[in-house]
């Protein structure tokens, strides 16, 4: 009797670890996934301050260009001025637009990748709640096992002179009831 005990203790005591295995496990998946996700978001920030400040440079220095200009065209106020391209804007516009699509292709990669964690998130959620109905319901039938079988022993210790004087016997297939024959 004290074996069948010690049997289930040990059981018990293998699904404990296992679970617990399995919750680290995930718990490390999922450092791992939000360092993944925070280096990102670094990258992405550095990236964001970096093209700010060649935006900040850009503007200063045709701020300058465009004060310079006027210095030197102020006492010309009355010829006709045209604007004079510069080459360097369109480099500059090309460079900004090659910029954004890459910042464009990072963004999407980026959402991707959220949404295939929250999906394999989701599954492993799904996967341990079924985990888990299942061993209720070993647990469960066990249990009900080791009641019947307790149950049919207390059934055959009674029969001489116990519960069947009452004129009534155990019935296994009603619903756990007391039926008169």
């Amino acid at each position: 009797m004290q074996s069948k005990y010690q049997q289930k203790l040990k059981r018990e005591e293998a699904v404990r670890l296992k679970k617990e295995t399995q919750g680290a496990e995930i718990q490390k998946m999922k450092a791992i996934q939000r360092e993944k996700s925070n280096k990102l978001e670094e990258k992405k920030r550095l990236q964001e301050n970096l093209r700010r400040e060649a935006f900040r440079e850009h503007q200063q220095l045709k701020t300058a260009e465009f004060l310079s200009r006027l210095e030197t065209e102020r006492p010309n106020r009355r010829t006709c001025q045209i604007p004079l391209r510069d080459p360097h804007s369109s480099t500059w516009a090309r460079n900004q637009a090659y910029k954004a699509s890459l910042k464009e292709e990072e963004n999407q990669k980026l959402q991707k990748m959220k949404e295939e964690q929250h999906l394999k998130s989701e599954l492993l959620e799904f996967k341990r709640q079924q985990q888990a109905e299942g061993k209720t319901k070993t647990h469960q039938a066990e249990q009900r096992r080791v009641n019947n079988a307790f149950l049919d022993r207390l059934q055959g210790k009674s029969q001489p002179g116990g519960l069947g004087n009452f004129g009534g016997d155990w019935n296994m297939n009603s619903g756990n009831s007391w039926e008169k024959f």
